[in-house]
């Protein structure tokens, strides 16, 4: 009868030795990874101008389009909330901050506020659209956490809202609610990281005074002359 022949002490060694080589390996690439994010920082300055820079541009864009094509585009507007009035702006921010649909939001509101509907009124839809959009972008982070080609997409596309929600963590949910760093990335972010939601949400109601402040100007800029 033939024995088993046992393992070495060589091949035995040899083993242990490659596995704390790729466990040494793994521990040595995550401490990379969490260096990189640590490095990341919140230049608010930059912030800062860039958001006022986007409110400037919102006015003179609107005061521009009040003088060129005012009668055209409110025309459209009554026509918009005929046709879907305060759900279809809803559903548009769902789309816009949940898929990251390449659209502008406030555009929605401002077909919303010019074709008849109240100031409230707008707010409240939008804002409603806006959170559901996030809640939904927050889940589909969370379940294609391990999808490489998504993970790649979210790396490239929306690198800045994904380094941000990787270092600060809530409070990159909240900078993303306020400033011009696309909220439906920071929204996949929080998915990916799991984040709690509950707390997610809530910090998203941030939205709420970026919609106002928006729709103030959206006003003050195509108002009559």
């Amino acid at each position: 009868m033939t024995q088993e022949t046992s393992p070495s002490v060589e091949e035995s060694v040899s083993a242990e030795k490659e596995i704390e080589e790729l466990i040494e390996d793994k521990i040595e690439r995550d401490a990379e990874d969490g260096e990189l994010y640590k490095e990341v920082t919140v230049d608010f300055r930059g912030l800062l101008i860039r958001t006022l820079i986007a409110f400037a541009a919102l006015v003179v864009a609107l005061l521009l389009v009040g003088i060129w094509i005012r009668e055209p585009l409110m025309k459209f507007s009554a026509g918009f909330v005929k046709a879907v009035g305060g759900p279809g702006i809803a559903v548009g921010w769902l789309l816009i901050d949940g898929v990251a649909f390449p659209f502008p939001n406030d555009v929605l509101s401002f077909f919303g506020i010019q074709g008849g509907m109240s100031f409230w009124s707008v707010i409240a839809w939008s804002t409603g659209g806006s959170l559901a959009g996030g809640a939904v972008g927050f889940w589909i982070g969370w379940w294609l956490r391990e999808v490489p080609w998504f993970i790649r997409f979210i790396e490239g596309r929306g690198a800045e809202a994904y380094a941000l929600v990787r270092r600060y963590g809530y409070t990159a949910v909240g900078i993303a609610a306020l400033t011009p760093i696309p909220y439906s990335f920071a929204s996949w972010a929080c998915g990916i990281v799991r984040l709690r939601f509950s707390v997610f949400l809530l910090i998203s109601l941030l939205r709420i005074p970026r919609i106002l402040l928006y729709l103030y100007l959206i006003q003050l800029g195509f108002r009559p002359f």
